[in-house]
């Protein structure tokens, strides 16, 4: 699962190791952590930064008026908080402070974390913005105006034209709001221990039971509560339709994370015996099976010629039942992480 730090980092020159991942974050920040030494899974790094969440956003006047994100927020400072590593962004006034501070970073040897919108990358050319996706940039070509990336399922590098690069990594839109955020560490020394991940595994149950009315499992009912407002938007198939994609497709793994979480909890039941005794496994699969047959309903639904209201309520309580279930349990294994 877990190999230490040796202290030593690579040349980011040298490093073209990417491995194909399946969530930006977990899959971006594994790279940089392995770069500068300490190599573990994916699911691991997922895990390790608490990355279930549910939010639910309304975005007014744009394409998308009603989001459920499906992960946590503050995913990537979580995982080194976790790791006892010291994290903060580097975050700009403009595009140009923020292209400075990166080509300084990439000419010095140092790869740097970056949060983009898919919007401005040309490589995914998509029509809809979609911020706060993590990448890490490795290299500059000065001479053809572009950087080198690497991008979760996508091998090797990545090369992207310095202005589009600029555009990405800004982006106001809630909940993930960034100015050209970026992590060049010069190093990092790091270790993962029994006691980090139980305190991951509390801190995610924990953050999803404690959540308000937009964030948490109390997000679920606000987003039954509001169906009637879906049913109601001229727009409401694609509407549908993005909330599947966000739980199914962009970079979740499937089953809005939950199979890749689970991945990490047979990870962590090696570690910690009360995983197991707990079935913590196989309660987060459940809850994937159930996140995946609500992404189905929604994609039916998309296609449908009625907005297909009481399938969708019955899907989210389905959800809502698994992921009371897990929580509930893992709470009470670490009732005092």
């Amino acid at each position: 699962m877990i190999k230490p730090s040796s202290g030593t980092a690579k040349s980011s020159s040298e490093f073209h190791s990417h491995t194909p991942g399946r969530h930006c974050g977990s899959s971006a920040i594994r790279d940089l952590l392995e770069f500068h030494g300490l190599t573990m899974t994916e699911a691991c790094c997922f895990g390790l930064g608490a990355g279930l969440g549910i939010t639910y956003v309304e975005v007014p006047g744009s394409s998308t008026p009603f989001i459920v994100h499906v992960r946590s927020m503050g995913f990537e400072e979580k995982v080194f908080s976790t790791l006892g590593v010291p994290f903060a962004w580097d975050v700009f006034e403009d595009k140009t402070r923020a292209s400075d501070a990166l080509n300084v970073a990439l000419l010095s040897g140092r790869p740097a974390l970056l949060l983009t919108d898919i919007f401005h990358l040309p490589y995914f050319n998509s029509k809809t913005h979609f911020p706060g996706h993590a990448i890490v940039a490795w290299q500059i070509d000065p001479l053809r105006s572009q950087v080198f990336v690497s991008d979760t399922e996508r091998p090797g590098l990545i090369p992207v034209p310095l202005e589009k690069l600029a555009d990405s990594r800004f982006s106001t839109s809630e909940p993930f709001v960034h100015y050209g955020n970026m992590y060049a560490p010069l190093r990092i020394d790091a270790e993962v221990s029994p006691l980090s991940i139980r305190r991951a595994i509390f801190d995610n149950a924990s953050s999803l039971m404690r959540g308000n009315r937009h964030s948490g499992l109390a997000a679920l009912n606000t987003w039954i509560a509001e169906l009637a407002r879906w049913a109601a938007d001229p727009n409401w198939r694609w509407n549908l339709r993005f909330a599947y994609q966000v739980i199914e497709k962009r970079g979740t793994g499937g089953s809005g994370f939950r199979t890749i979480y689970s991945e990490f909890l047979e990870e962590a039941q090696i570690h910690l015996p009360q995983v197991e005794r707990g079935g913590l496994v196989r309660k987060m699969r459940a809850s994937a099976a159930a996140w995946s047959d609500l992404a189905a309903v929604l994609k039916a639904g998309s296609e449908a010629s009625v907005f297909p209201h009481e399938k969708i309520e019955a899907a989210i309580n389905h959800v809502l039942i698994n992921e009371h279930c897990y929580v509930e349990s893992a709470l009470s294994i670490f009732p005092e992480s």
